[in-house]
């Protein structure tokens, strides 16, 4: 399909609704599986014999070679065309979950879940760009926020679900059901998507840089690896080793991106990007929301589980105050559109920090025994904070940023909360496993207060990011 060829006003026609239909199921997979497992995680131990590092594995693994692969995912479907690109992600994801489900041990399912990643890297970016290229300009707006609501209800109703899922045991599967959900959904999305997605590329695509990928790849493993086995093992001699080339490695990366740069051969990462102060600064934010937002989840799930005895149903359950809070946030946006998007940000990332500190008062007061229901206030705060800050965080980000650039520059931004969400598992979980002992016979209570303490201190360097951020009617400042 032609991708000037979108008339103004014209409706959406059965077939192309069908297809978004198909693409909006497969977003949904991904949306929930980023946050289904948390609840799940307890059940996995035990039925694999995890170690602490593999149940973080677990999870960062995904974020991981999600973050990794978005940008090179985008590419590759406007050079080999959006329509099997999209197929292909769909299916390998099909295949990754229902690995995921069969895994007999943490390994297998540590390699699934990075398959599982990857193939969301491939599917997940094709979305948008569909959107933007197939539907017409006068219905546009119904396509994004169809998105936009599939995002909101995939991300609120994964906890619940899973510990739904993981509740009722359906055909005993218990915690495999989390993933062997994704096969009925996915074949049917793979099946309507076949017959019903208009195929389309790019006229001038960008090549992909596997050497620039398997840079950063390598640099980022290099620091993530010893941040989640360092802890289990008394911090061996190949860990801090391996911190430390971490560095270099990162610097080979940069050295090769501006080699790259320079000789317009489109870079992983256009660093001249970051000649923007705000955009450096709403990445960098981006890396710390979302290492904050994805950490406290994983290390909630663990301590209430393991430590508090709840099921994973009443795990879900406690997490829909967050999502009621991001639900109120959201209602309220019409009535906060003449507040600027940076200190609305600003104020977002300030709130969830007075949530979880309201939650650390909660933990310290309950005692040994923390019921749901002091809870509930610091995660609903919380959550009006997250609703604040997550819709405008990418868009001010991006405000500096040239038109011509904005595809990778948004790219850069969606990869960074990827990161983020990999780094906050591993360097919270450390704390919270650290704290508890590598034996986890320690204090669920104590090692959650001091989990709970960092995320304050990393949403308000969230914050503090920020201020970075462009102001409203403000010249770019380099």
């Amino acid at each position: 399909m032609p991708e000037g060829d979108e008339v103004p006003g014209e409706r959406i026609p059965r077939r192309l609704w069908w297809a978004l239909t198909a693409m909006l199921a497969a977003a949904a997979m991904d949306l929930i599986d980023t946050t289904i497992v948390n609840v799940a995680l307890p059940e996995i131990r035990a039925d694999l014999g995890a170690s602490t590092a593999q149940v973080e594995w677990s999870v960062a693994a995904y974020a991981l070679t999600f973050g990794i692969g978005l940008i090179t995912g985008a590419r590759m479907g406007d050079r080999y065309g959006r329509r099997p690109v999209f197929l292909a992600g769909v299916a390998g994801f099909l295949l990754a979950s229902l690995a995921c489900g069969l895994a007999p041990g943490p390994g297998v399912l540590i390699a699934a879940r990075v398959a599982q990643g990857a193939a969301a890297a491939v599917m997940i970016p094709q979305i948008l760009t569909v959107i933007q290229v197939a539907v017409p300009v006068g219905q546009r707006s119904k396509a994004f926020a169809a998105y936009g609501a599939t995002a909101a209800i995939g991300t609120v109703s994964g906890p619940l679900l899973g510990g739904v899922l993981v509740t009722a045991d359906l055909f005993g599967l218990g915690w495999r059901s989390i993933f062997l959900i994704n096969v009925p959904i996915g074949l049917a999305a793979l099946a309507v998507a076949a017959v019903t997605l208009p195929d389309s590329r790019a006229p001038r695509a960008d090549r992909p840089d596997p050497t620039g990928m398997a840079l950063l790849t390598a640099g980022l493993l290099l620091l993530l690896y010893p941040l989640v086995q360092g802890p289990q093992q008394d911090w061996p001699w190949w860990a801090v080793l391996a911190l430390a080339a971490a560095m270099p490695v990162f610097g080979l990366f940069v050295a090769h991106q501006r080699h790259r740069e320079r000789r317009s051969a489109s870079p992983l990462v256009p660093l001249s990007l970051f000649a923007h102060r705000g955009f450096t600064g709403g990445v960098c934010a981006q890396v710390a929301l979302y290492a904050g937002v994805t950490g406290f989840f994983f290390v909630l799930a663990i301590a209430l589980q393991s430590g508090q005895g709840y099921t994973a149903l009443r795990t879900g359950l406690t997490f829909v105050a967050w999502s009621a809070g991001i639900a109120v946030a959201s209602g309220a946006a019409g009535a906060l559109a003449s507040f600027p998007g940076r200190r609305r940000a600003i104020a977002g990332a300030l709130v969830m920090a007075l949530g979880v500190s309201g939650l650390v008062l909660a933990v310290s007061l309950s005692g040994p025994a923390i019921g749901p229901w002091a809870l509930v206030p610091g995660l609903f705060v919380a959550g009006v904070g997250m609703g604040l800050v997550a819709p405008t965080l990418v868009d001010v980000s991006l405000r500096d940023v040239d038109t011509a650039h904005a595809g990778s520059a948004s790219g850069v931004v969606s990869t960074a909360g990827q990161l983020g969400g990999a780094f906050g598992v591993a360097g919270l979980g450390a704390a919270f496993f650290g704290t508890l002992g590598a034996a986890g016979s320690g204090d669920h209570t104590n090692a959650l207060v001091t989990v709970l303490y960092c995320e304050v201190a990393v949403f308000v360097l969230a914050a503090a990011l920020m201020f970075l951020l462009p102001k409203p009617g403000a010249a770019p400042v380099p």
